[in-house]
């Protein structure tokens, strides 16, 4: 949200669960001409950002519902030239540097001096009037998304191809299908494409279908009028109502029911809705993303997806690439993860071990950045100054290097390299050539010997490796062209 007035720009977020702390700051900051508003609930902080962009906020790393960690990675994604300084009630060098390192613009610890909170706030007030005032400092909105997107999803090859390619639609009211397993950041990436569009002071709605049962999910889509069934005692406004203008993110869409998806179908080609129990039409303006971790087509193949409904979807697809073929990224989001928990926790940031780095690169993550942010969490937790392999506690059948496959649905076989599995590979049914399977990391002579297995049809090598055609392709590109 842009800011217009000179009020605006000296408007200072105070949010710290001490009432007595807020006031302390607001009196301080309101005898040097500053507009504050309170607020002692992270919930609230989130809530007020999206309503008006303050020129500074002051943020308690401890707060109730959205932790203070939250908070400042949210801003980082979400108002990057927000300047955040963060009040902690542990001092010491190494909380400030923790802080400025997860995005913080400076740090103070409690108890402060008064003349230190103003020099800050003035400082980094003047900073932001500045970058809002309509000069040439101005952020480019491309270099803000993209510079977003690396600090929130690391920098490798994959992630820049994507980041191009939302930069490329966002602009667009295409609609777009965002594949990606899960924990790989699909939402994020939906986030991105609607604050990069025109469309980006609207509303942006996420709606995860696999958590709404079939009886409930055109309710929550379309709405209901009052009396449309027993227990409908007031009118209810649905997602899609409320959305509009701006952007409706369906997440695992794969999980709505075809009869949902009928409906779903005839507002995009009609561009109106009916509540339930109407026969009124509302007419409707939004932009639709859909996420999934299954592929679209290959749900059309089997019968679970409207075959139409896709067609009208595919207008362009974004591919996330799994963290395991991001390494770079992997360690980069790694170091984030164990500065934010240190911080979170009030402790020293640990180093991370070379054996706990290369054990790290060696793992699969099936679960992939939820799953990284939750290790290093409980790692930065269990460790002292050091993190070490002890402390990643991955689960016990997460070895990528161990290949344990039933045959015959009784025998169990268990292969420990890369070698041994391709040399097995031949022995295999088609239907277990599939690397989740494997959980071995993927490599070239994976895909030389399942290419020739298929005789060279690349199609049938990307369904048997569980990998998108795009990004095999990319593959072959690559150890072909080392050659």
């Amino acid at each position: 949200m842009t800011l217009k007035s000179e009020e605006e720009l000296n408007y200072v977020l105070i949010a710290d669960d001490n009432k007595d702390m807020c006031d302390l700051l607001a009196y301080l900051l309101g005898n040097a001409g500053y507009k504050t508003q309170q607020v002692q609930d992270g919930d609230a902080v989130i809530s007020l950002l999206t309503k008006c962009e303050p020129s500074l906020l002051l943020l308690d790393n401890i707060m109730p519902g959205t932790t203070g960690m939250e908070i400042l990675a949210y801003t980082n994604l979400y108002f990057p030239r927000l300047p955040v300084i963060m009040i902690t009630g542990n001092g010491g060098i190494f909380g400030a540097v923790s802080a400025m390192k997860a995005g913080a613009s400076d740090y103070l610890a409690k108890p402060f001096d008064n003349a230190r909170v103003l020099d800050l706030v003035n400082k980094f007030s003047n900073i932001r009037n500045q970058l809002t005032s309509g000069g040439s400092t101005k952020c480019e909105p491309q270099k803000t998304t993209s510079l977003r997107i690396a600090n929130f999803m690391g920098d490798s090859e994959e992630i820049r191809v994507m980041t191009r390619n939302i930069l490329l639609v966002a602009p667009t009211n295409l609609s777009v299908i965002i594949q990606g397993e899960s924990g790989t950041g699909k939402e994020l990436v939906a986030k991105n494409i609607h604050q990069a569009s025109l469309r980006a002071a609207q509303a942006f709605t996420p709606i995860d279908c696999g958590s709404i049962s079939d009886a409930l999910i055109e309710n929550e889509l379309f709405g209901h009028e009052k009396g449309a069934y027993t227990g409908a005692d007031r009118t209810y406004v649905g997602k899609i109502e409320s959305s509009e203008g701006g952007t409706l993110f369906l997440d695992e869409i794969i999980n709505m029911s075809l009869s949902a998806q009928a409906k779903l179908l005839r507002v995009i080609q009609e561009r109106v809705i009916y509540r339930v129990g109407s026969t009124a039409p509302i007419p409707v303006n939004i932009r639709i993303l859909v996420a999934s971790n299954e592929n679209l087509l290959d749900a059309v193949v089997k019968g679970k997806f409207r075959e139409d409904l896709f067609y009208r979807l595919n207008e362009f697809t974004i591919h996330i690439t799994p963290l395991r073929y991001r390494p770079a990224d992997m360690l980069f989001l790694a170091n984030r993860f164990k500065v934010e928990a240190s911080i979170e926790m009030s402790k020293s940031v640990p180093s991370l071990s070379n054996l706990a780095i290369n054990e790290l690169q060696r793992y699969a993550w099936p679960g992939n950045v939820r799953q990284l942010r939750s290790t290093m969490r409980r790692a930065t937790l269990m460790a002292g100054s050091q993190i070490d392999v002890s402390d990643l506690d991955f689960p016990a059948d997460g070895n990528n290097n161990e290949l344990v496959l039933k045959q015959d649905g009784v025998q169990q076989i268990t292969l420990n390299t890369a070698s041994d599995c391709i040399a097995y590979m031949a022995t295999l049914a088609p239907e277990n050539l599939s690397l989740k399977s494997m959980k071995i990391m993927f490599s070239e002579e994976v895909i030389k010997n399942t290419l020739k297995v298929t005789n060279n049809n690349k199609s049938e090598t990307a369904r048997r490796l569980s990998i998108d055609y795009k990004t095999l392709l990319l593959k072959i590109k690559s150890f072909t062209t080392e050659e």
